[in-house]
């Protein structure tokens, strides 16, 4: 009988499911606010300024502290991602002597 693991199935296909939905609808989301910003309104016009005169004067010093954050939670991801890669290997490891010891 194969050595399935049907928790590590249902997580890599759920992971993969999600990441399609999650860059469909950002997508999604991106395409639709360039419509609604590329109309030729005089409202429209002003709208485009405003969203362009924000985006200039924003500070990246006031972010820092979230940058800082992600950095950190990003490299924690890492760090339990190598640990259960590791138990993994180290499962497979005592699988594998296992069948060669009578």
């Amino acid at each position: 009988m194969p050595d399935i693991d049907f928790f590590n199935f249902f997580r890599y296909a759920l992971a993969t499911v999600v990441t399609i939905y999650a860059t469909v609808v950002t997508l999604q989301s991106l395409w639709g606010w360039y419509v609604f910003l590329a109309g030729s309104d005089k409202y429209m016009s002003i709208i485009r300024r405003y969203v362009i005169l924000h985006g200039l004067r924003l500070r990246f010093r006031t972010f820092w502290g979230d940058v800082i954050i992600s950095v950190l939670l990003c490299i924690a991801f890492l760090l339990l991602w190598q640990g259960h890669r590791m138990i993994y290997d180290l499962g497979d490891r005592i699988q594998h002597v296992r069948q060669l010891t009578p």
